[in-house]
């Protein structure tokens, strides 16, 4: 499907397979502008039985903004989740797991980082990465669509993160360094599934690109971060 820009009207184009169930918002990599996208409906893609499988009729916007007060007030519970991240998790080191095949170039992101900042995991084979997300929530995966090629360990990763909640999606920050892809391509980033990517030549520089990225990144949800009352990520 494709979507025009209300700014500049450029026409981005999404594959509509790749597209999440709900409305989403992305950047115009031309003008910067938010532009929401609605996905067109889909048989597939919730189980059977879930919530909101069916459009909203006009008589359920009520059930519709007590669904939503109900989970605000659930996110701000402490039960874990973005609730916590918004209390004592915030000062902790943000949990970065490392999944690319190239030694030097995962050594050398190990070495970038500022360790008194990031809690660094690293992974060499797909097995080793399952193990290490279900032991831990890693707030951040750096990986290359090479990563454990015999086992499709890319794919595998971005099968985990694709079956995250939203909520807990939001607070997973995917890069993906490849060198098909230029560094902080929003339009590529997305197109990819992940929030960042990273040409391999500027891993040198990834802790200022990572960080920029994320306050963008913020910036864009800062409206649904204060209607929640929760911390940005």
């Amino acid at each position: 499907m494709t979507k025009t820009c209300p700014q500049c009207a450029m026409v981005l184009s999404f594959e509509t397979a790749r597209l999440p169930t709900e409305p989403f918002t992305v950047m115009c990599p031309r003008c910067r502008q938010s532009v929401t996208i609605m996905p067109p409906e889909q048989e597939e893609g919730r189980l059977p039985g879930a919530p909101g499988t069916g459009p909203i009729a006009a008589g359920d916007s009520g059930k519709e903004a007590e669904l939503l007060r109900s989970l605000a007030a659930l996110l701000r519970g402490g039960n874990g989740g973005e609730a916590q991240a918004a209390t004592g998790d915030k000062w902790q080191r943000r949990r970065v797991l490392v999944c690319i095949d190239d030694k030097a170039i995962r050594d050398k992101v190990r070495a970038i980082l500022d360790h008194s900042r990031y809690e660094i995991f690293s992974a060499e084979l797909a097995t080793e990465a399952s193990e290490i997300l279900q032991e831990y929530r890693a707030e951040a995966i750096i990986l290359s669509p090479t990563f454990d090629a015999e086992h499709a360990g890319g794919g595998a990763i971005m099968q985990h993160v694709n079956r995250l909640t939203p909520q807990m999606r939001r607070r997973t920050y995917v890069v993906l360094v490849s060198p098909q892809l230029r560094t902080m391509d929003t339009y590529l980033a997305f197109a990819n599934g992940v929030n960042l990517s990273i040409h391999p030549e500027d891993v040198g520089s990834l802790q200022a690109i990572l960080e920029r990225s994320i306050r963008d990144f913020n910036e864009l949800y800062r409206p649904l971060y204060t209607a929640m009352e929760i911390q940005p990520f």
